[in-house]
């Protein structure tokens, strides 16, 4: 799987160990993932965002995965 430099980028901020330091809600992953790939969204809140895991997770699997 050829994966592009932004979402590289992406799995990289989403693997590091870091503490929490954001909660996303189940309701606004959809809206979220959309802003954080038309690139609305600056690297630092990415790395603040994927400190909730689960989302990171749900992320991961949706749009980062070979399907």
């Amino acid at each position: 799987m050829s994966l592009s430099k932004q979402n590289r980028t992406i799995i990289t901020i989403g693997e590091n160990k870091q503490k929490m330091t954001r909660k996303v809600d189940t309701y606004e992953y959809e809206s979220l993932a959309e802003c954080i790939r038309s690139d609305q969204v600056p690297a630092s809140e990415i790395v603040e965002i994927f400190t909730d895991k689960t989302f990171y997770k749900w992320y991961k699997k949706k749009y980062l995965t070979n399907k």
